[in-house]
């Protein structure tokens, strides 16, 4: 049986090493995961010592599947990407400038999935930007969703069922 290939975790990870404004290193953490955007609630801690753009990956699970009725299966995965930056929430421009470059960011980041060649074949190519914040202390920026469809084989695996 065929399992997920894309791994959003570990994309992000690099992803967050890869950008210069985010800059991730084991010495300088910029990369954090959340499981939905519930999870956002508890980042006060997470990014209390943190300065600068962030990215946090979220896979909340989400799938839709669709059938063709015949012998092909399509699961659609949903993701999110949020980037975003500390601001001084007395300062209401330091919120327009870190929303602003966040969404700057974040279309190169689009661009980049949409010119992945390990992504070409399952990458939706409707994708959603929208605000966020705050997130912790004091973090606004924008959440990028898209999905990744992945074509599993149409079986049963008879490790999960007894006889």
């Amino acid at each position: 049986m065929e399992t997920k290939s894309y791994d959003h975790y570990t994309y992000c990870e690099a992803l967050a090493r890869k950008l210069k404004v985010v800059g991730h290193t084991g010495q300088r953490p910029r990369f954090f995961t959340a499981f939905g955007l519930e999870d956002l609630y508890n980042f006060e801690d997470k990014l209390s010592a943190v300065t600068g753009m962030v990215l946090i990956a979220v896979d909340g699970t989400e799938m839709d599947s669709t059938g063709n009725r015949a012998d092909g299966l399509a699961d659609t995965y949903t993701y999110s990407i949020i980037l975003a930056r500390n601001t001084q929430r007395d300062r209401p421009d330091t919120i327009a400038q870190a929303v602003h470059q966040c969404r700057e960011t974040a279309l190169q980041v689009r661009n980049l999935l949409l010119l992945d060649p390990d992504l070409r074949e399952g990458l939706g190519l409707e994708m959603q930007l929208n605000g966020i914040g705050p997130i912790g202390d004091g973090f606004y920026g924008v959440v990028l969703t898209y999905t990744v469809t992945e074509y599993p084989d149409y079986t049963i695996d008879t490790d999960y069922f007894t006889d």
